[in-house]
């Protein structure tokens, strides 16, 4: 078997960390935002989205203030798989390690996280999200990697598309949530749920 230069590898091109220059701005309507003083070829790595990992039962407990959540999903099919964040990181927070019943998990920038937490939502966005797995083999918990969809100019703000659906977010009383969106797209649903 061959060894791959890391250095090198076109696959391991979101473990080489941020390549680009980033600014954190002040929006118009959208409070702080991201955009690059660089020219950014489409497909190239911007930032992994960094942050606290929770299980599902923790991140709507703190779902008030979801600012910065943002949720994994259950991308996989494996009943194995169900355990829980305890099996996989026996150090956690025991406010995290509860018994997951459906195992998703949630990362939430909050009070831990990057640059990434302040890439805005675009209903046209020019990057995209990415599962990727380097580290370990437990497809509940990608590293969620962010990518340019498209060729990006110097001083445009970096946007993703958050995929949330309309109507099926819910508040603690099990009423549906609604937000504005403010991206100001041609294609702009005018909700982001």
């Amino acid at each position: 078997m061959k060894k791959s230069n890391e250095a090198s590898c076109h696959n391991r091109v979101s473990q080489q960390g941020i390549k680009v220059q980033l600014e954190i701005i002040k929006t118009e309507a959208r409070g702080w935002g991201v955009r690059s003083l660089n020219s950014i070829l489409s497909g190239s790595f911007i930032c992994e989205y960094a942050g606290e990992l929770l299980e599902e039962k923790e991140a709507e407990r703190r779902s008030s203030n979801d600012e910065y959540l943002f949720d994994i999903g259950n991308n996989y099919n494996d009943g194995s798989l169900r355990g829980g964040l305890s099996n996989v990181m026996p150090d956690a927070p025991s406010s995290s390690c509860g018994v997951v019943e459906d195992g998703g998990f949630t990362i939430d920038a909050v009070e831990y996280g990057n640059v990434s937490r302040f890439v805005n939502h675009s209903c046209s966005p020019n990057l995209y999200a990415q599962n990727v797995l380097y580290d370990h083999e437990d497809k509940r918990m990608p590293h969620i990697m962010l990518f340019a969809a498209e060729n990006i100019p110097p001083l445009q703000e970096l946007t993703y598309h958050y995929n949330y659906v309309i109507d099926q977010v819910y508040d603690s009383s099990g009423n549906i949530k609604k937000k504005s969106c403010f991206c100001g797209s041609s294609e702009c649903t005018g909700r982001l749920y």
